[in-house]
């Protein structure tokens, strides 16, 4: 798939989208639901967290990551040696995904709001730090109910 063709079907994702967009998105991607799981800011807006985000954040299998770089030639991301990034926007984590850690939100499958914490935590950037609150927040009332 060529450079171009990514930048237009996948442009929108730079631009706050809200969950129906962001869903859109995803779901363009085409991608069999048992070999990814929405996560990060994403993970968010599918608890109603947040009501929108800048981009896509994916953890993918082993087996859809390479079916992805075939398909998308993706290059590896500045940040993180594994993330690769699909398009400006959509990134696609290829480190422990792991199943056990997956739930079913809206028929998505969502990293657990728990494992993002745990990630936002020993990462410690200052622009988590709310969605850290937030997430704490979330799981105390959960459990309280």
């Amino acid at each position: 798939m060529d450079k171009k063709y990514k930048e237009e079907k996948y442009s929108k994702v730079g631009s706050n989208v809200n969950k129906e967009e962001y869903l859109r998105i995803v779901d363009n991607l085409k991608l069999d639901k048992h070999e990814y799981c929405i996560i990060a800011s994403g993970s968010l807006l599918m608890h109603g967290l947040t009501d929108s985000c800048n981009d896509v954040d994916i953890r993918v299998s082993k087996e859809l990551f390479d079916k992805l770089m075939d398909k998308y030639h993706m290059r590896q991301s500045d940040r993180y040696d594994y993330v690769y990034e699909l398009s400006d926007n959509i990134d696609v984590n290829c480190k422990n995904f792991n199943k056990d850690n997956i739930e079913i939100v809206d028929d998505y499958p969502v990293e657990k709001l728990e494992i993002n914490l745990e990630w936002m935590i020993t990462n410690n950037r200052d622009k988590d730090k709310e969605k850290i609150r937030i997430i704490k927040e979330y799981l105390e009332n959960k459990k309280s109910v």
